[in-house]
């Protein structure tokens, strides 16, 4: 009798841990995926943040958008190198500001227009300072060329507004959600005053 239960037990026990354990690994893998998927959210975050932040004080400085770089560099370190899609600087008229649809579909704006803006993307990170002249020539153009800064107005009482537009694509591990989820954000900040007169 107690070995007909033993084995009884045994098996309701096997038909148990079938049932269960897909249950818990989806948790676990869910927990994971969750996770890797929100530091990419707030690695997004912190880009966003520290360009703007480096722009407002680069303000019209020649090396402004290599220095917006940098800072792009340094907070996306928690990312998987290539992540970023697209990093794009833009001129804004007011803090509601939105980058152009030409400049989130990839292609810059200006140099003589309004709604400006220089559109980077991750291989623009490896590029040296002495890319960034705001030179037409030689084609193509310098990175920073369309939304110049030295043409930022950074004189007391007329300050531009820059904006910082960021889009990053998280890749999920295992496929349980999906391949890929793409996450945006900005930030508009006037540049900071160097100039009295």
């Amino acid at each position: 009798m107690r070995r007909r239960r033993g084995r009884g037990e045994r098996g309701a026990t096997l038909v148990e841990s079938a049932l269960i354990t897909p249950v818990l690994l989806l948790f676990v893998f869910g927990i994971f995926e969750f996770g890797f998927a929100f530091r990419d959210y707030l690695a997004v975050s912190n880009i966003v943040r520290d360009a703007a932040r480096e722009a407002s004080v680069a303000g019209n400085a020649t090396d402004a958008d290599y220095r917006i770089l940098r800072a792009v560099q340094r907070a996306a370190s928690a990312l998987p190198d290539g992540s970023i899609d697209r990093l794009i600087v833009f001129e804004a008229s007011s803090a509601e500001s939105t980058p152009h649809a030409d400049c989130i579909a990839g292609t810059p704006r200006g140099p003589n227009g309004t709604e400006r803006c220089n559109v980077y993307d991750a291989s623009h990170l490896a590029l040296a300072e002495g890319e960034f002249l705001c030179a037409p020539l030689p084609a193509p153009p310098d990175p920073d060329y369309y939304f110049c800064p030295t043409d930022r107005d950074v004189i007391v009482g007329n300050l531009d507004y820059v904006g910082i537009w960021v889009q990053v694509t998280h890749e999920y591990i295992t496929g349980l959600f999906g391949d890929t989820v793409t996450f945006t954000d900005q930030i508009i900040l006037k540049l900071e005053p160097q100039d009295l007169s």
